[in-house]
């Protein structure tokens, strides 16, 4: 049994635009007890009009019973997916789903420690996009190499030159600008905001952060089947592009 959370905190500071931050996760039961707390006193302290979206992907272990304890927090709100689909498909399930002026995300294992949350709202300064960077990020040499892999093929699909590393805060109104067609492949989604975003002359800036250890478990991005969905929403997105800007 987990103990329930407490009332929320009286706001020590603001961020002016009100913000949904949206936590997927799957089968982190050993994660949430740790990042849900920190998740929730940053929005109430640091964000106006904050909530906190946590899309439950399919988990098969006690992420369930974890979340019940939020059930009855006014500023938690808590989805759920009756099988699991992926991080792109659970980020669309929480991103469509918030109703605040910006929207945001952080994994929920811990990598993203809520100080570098705050590196990107302020980074921010009322830009469309803000994208973020790692420092240094302690992956292994399967996960570098995807990533790098990835970069490399949106860059010549789509001309992106933009790194795009760790969480991005984005105005809600873009989801209903941009036209978003990737569903499935982990990540594709951040991609293809930027893709458009770009292409339609949104204001983007970018910081950089740190990346910390996930807390537990093992990641569920870098494996052979994500790889291969990637290709397949990369083709996805660029087919959607305009013929003249792909």
């Amino acid at each position: 049994m987990h103990d329930p959370p407490s009332e929320p905190t009286p706001a020590a500071a603001t961020f002016a635009p009100s913000l949904s931050l949206v936590i997927p996760a799957y089968n982190e039961a050993e994660n949430l007890p740790r990042v849900l707390p920190a998740a929730r006193e940053f929005v109430a302290t640091q964000c106006r009009d904050a909530s906190l979206i946590i899309v439950d992907d399919g988990s098969q272990d006690g992420t369930a019973q974890v979340l019940a304890a939020y059930a009855k927090d006014p500023r938690v709100r808590i989805l759920r997916h009756e099988k699991n689909r992926g991080l792109t498909a659970t980020l669309r399930t929480g991103f469509y789903a918030a109703q605040s002026e910006y929207v945001t995300w952080i994994p929920a294992d811990g990598q993203t420690p809520l100080p570098e949350l705050k590196k990107i709202l302020m980074a921010c300064q009322g830009a469309d996009l803000t994208l973020s960077t790692y420092r240094r990020r302690p992956d292994g040499m399967v996960r570098a190499t995807m990533s790098k892999t990835v970069r490399l093929l949106m860059q010549l699909a789509t001309g992106l030159r933009d790194r795009i590393e760790g969480p991005y805060l984005f105005r809600r109104r873009l989801l209903d600008e941009l036209d978003l067609v990737s569903k499935t492949s982990a990540g594709s989604i951040g991609l293809e905001i930027a893709v458009k975003a770009r292409m339609a002359g949104k204001r983007i800036t970018t910081t950089e952060i740190e990346c910390a250890p996930r807390m537990a478990g093992h990641s569920k991005v870098a494996n052979l089947r994500n790889i291969t969905s990637y290709f397949v929403e990369i083709w996805r997105i660029r087919r959607s592009l305009p013929k003249d800007r792909a």
